[in-house]
């Protein structure tokens, strides 16, 4: 098996030093060769200069007297020199005297007249090889590189023992110290080096090591200052990954189960707290969703069976995996005590505000109402009396009719007329809701309420928010010997509002793909009784449906709904029947809220 080549520091220092020396070197002889062939060149071109005006001035006596051998002479001495690649002598009329050699590709070119006093005796023309001056000027680089390169390998041998000697000994000092670091020994103190940028090292680990173990000493404070916060609280608290394994419980879920937390840790939830084990479903969604989630359970085995409990499940992101935060909370107290609190609290504000209102409104409210009431009998033709006044007036009702329709008086009417009703409903609704009713509880055929409340709603049309019951299809299904045990007109009351917001609801969507439709059922499920008021209309959004039985919230514009309606409905439900009112809706899919109550005397 081929070893793998351990990387150090060495030998990084080593290799990045051959390269630089290399690369420097590479850098040398590209220059060299430049500068030496621009310097040949150079060269070449000064000796071609000096060698042309030399055989023009030693020509001029021969070709002066005609001499062929003083030509030679020449020709032959200067065709000797190394560089002379070609030379070529003639006569004045362009008649070749002497020629020797041949041009090369590497050749400098040189002509020039023969004079003397001004009379042209001929021509010399030279040709310079400057192949034997590139040709040592190879041989030079070569040498240079070969010595380059004989440098650099002394100089890497070198540096790599040197550096061995120098940084092998303290960066092993230096490994040690940080692996007791690393191991949790922050007391560990590194010795200096004797080189001053490796002590820099050194005193900078030191000051790590120092200040790591203080973080860690401080970490710990606050994890046993969170675990005795934890401790301390009344409430179970256990924290389980997302398979249902327990990580984490306080001191209080340690005393309920009788063992020591260390013990149960890495254990199944369902395997230690049985009752929290059936809630697994809900704690894997609370982990994938994201979201919190609350259930109050009417027992808890593990606080006690008459105790009430509220087992809420926090989800909680982790680095090492997503887990749950469960917290269990014996409420039968509280219960009692927020039961007492929102009767007193109602009974102090909305009661005394409502009781005031009554007194203080119904008689101007009266008023009007019998003075619009008044006004309209004025205008009608079928009092024999309106019909008499005006012809003492020279006029006739019906045009007075007419003119009261044309100016929208009729309306102005009804607007006053319902606008009081309203109001009237708006007191009654607040007494309703502020104080318990005194009526008792009977058995009562959900058939029969039902029924009642439909016969109320085929007779209820709304002019302004232009509802009408008898245009919707209305659906029933339902046992006719169905009972349950109730305050029959606040039953009567709950199921009008729900029949209400359903019709309503179809204003909302300006075009109804479907036929508007209003289903309305009840069915027996264990010891409960569900009546479930269903629309196929626009539905309710998400953000909506949480604030919707809350008192005087409304989505309606001013003055035409008070949001009294369902949080009235909600509190004769839960509070006064002991039941339940919830309300299932996806927008576009429609809304069905669910009645749930107790069949027997409770």
């Amino acid at each position: 098996m081929k070893r793998k080549l351990i990387r150090t520091t060495t030998r990084a220092l080593t290799f990045w030093l051959i390269v630089l020396v290399f690369f420097t070197g590479l850098l040398a002889n590209i220059v060299y060769y430049a500068y030496s062939g621009k310097k040949v060149g150079q060269e070449v071109d000064k000796r071609a200069d000096e060698l042309i005006e030399e055989l023009a001035l030693l020509l001029s006596k021969p070709l002066d007297e005609s001499d062929q051998e003083g030509v030679e002479v020449v020709g032959m001495a200067y065709s000797r020199i190394p560089l002379m690649g070609e030379l070529q002598i003639y006569d004045e009329r362009d008649n070749i005297l002497y020629r020797d050699g041949g041009q090369s590709e590497k050749s400098v070119n040189r002509e020039q007249v023969v004079e003397k006093s001004g009379t042209r005796l001929g021509r010399v023309k030279i040709c310079l090889d400057s192949r034997p001056l590139l040709t040592e000027r190879h041989r030079t680089m070569f040498i240079l590189f070969f010595t380059g390169q004989v440098i650099i390998l002394v100089l890497a041998a070198g540096t790599y023992l040197v550096t061995r000697l120098i940084l092998a000994k303290p960066v092993t000092a230096l490994h040690h110290g940080v692996s007791e670091i690393t191991g949790g020994n922050y007391d560990v103190v590194l010795d200096r080096t004797g080189y001053e940028d490796l002590d820099h090292l050194v005193l900078a680990i030191n000051s790590m090591a120092t200040e790591t173990g203080q973080v860690v000493a401080e970490l710990q404070v606050t994890r046993n200052f969170l675990q005795n916060v934890l401790d301390s609280m009344p409430s179970m608290i256990l924290c389980v990954d997302i398979n249902g394994f327990i990580t984490a419980l306080n001191q209080r879920a340690e005393q309920e189960i009788a063992v020591s937390g260390s013990s149960v840790i890495g254990r199944k939830l369902s395997d230690v707290f049985p009752h929290l084990g059936e809630e697994f479903d809900e704690i894997r969604k609370s982990i994938e969703d994201n979201v919190a989630i609350s259930k109050q359970k009417d027992s808890c085995p593990t606080l006690g069976t008459m105790k009430k409990s509220e087992v809420t499940i926090f989800p909680l992101a982790t680095d090492d995996g997503k887990r749950a935060v469960i917290r269990v909370d014996d409420i039968t107290d509280r219960l009692k005590m927020q039961e007492m609190m929102v009767q007193t609290e109602k009974m102090m504000s909305v009661g005394g505000l409502a009781a005031g209102m009554a007194h203080e409104i119904n008689n101007p409210l009266g008023g009007i109402l019998q003075a619009c009431q008044n006004i309209e009998r004025r205008l009608s033709p079928e009092l024999a009396r309106n019909s008499e006044v005006a012809d003492e007036y020279g006029l006739t009702i019906g045009k007075i009719q007419e003119y009261c329709q044309n100016r929208e008086i009729f309306s102005m009417l009804a607007g006053i007329r319902d606008s009081g009703e309203r109001a009237a409903d708006i007191i009654q609704n607040m007494l309703l809701f502020s104080r318990r009713s005194e009526s008792s509880l009977e058995e009562c055929r959900v058939a029969d309420i039902i029924e009642r409340v439909l016969a109320l709603a085929a007779n209820d049309y709304d002019l302004k928010r232009k509802y009408d019951f008898r245009h919707y299809a209305i659906s029933r299904n339902y046992e006719q010997d169905l009972t349950v045990y109730c305050v029959r007109t606040e039953i009567e009351q709950v199921i009008l509002n729900l029949l209400k917001n359903a019709a309503q609801s179809f204003k909302v969507r300006e075009k109804q793909e479907v036929e508007p439709c209003i289903g309305i059922s009840a069915e027996k499920e264990g010891d409960q009784v569900e009546i479930r008021v269903t629309d196929n209309g626009p539905g309710i959004p998400e953000e909506i449906r949480k604030r919707i039985f809350e008192p005087f919230f409304t989505t309606k514009g001013v003055g035409e709904g008070t949001g009294l309606g369902l949080s009235v409905s909600y509190f004769i439900v839960v509070d006064q029947h002991r039941g339940k009112l919830e309300v299932i809706s996806r927008v576009g899919e429609g809304t069905t809220f669910v009645i749930s109550l107790p069949q027997e005397r409770g």
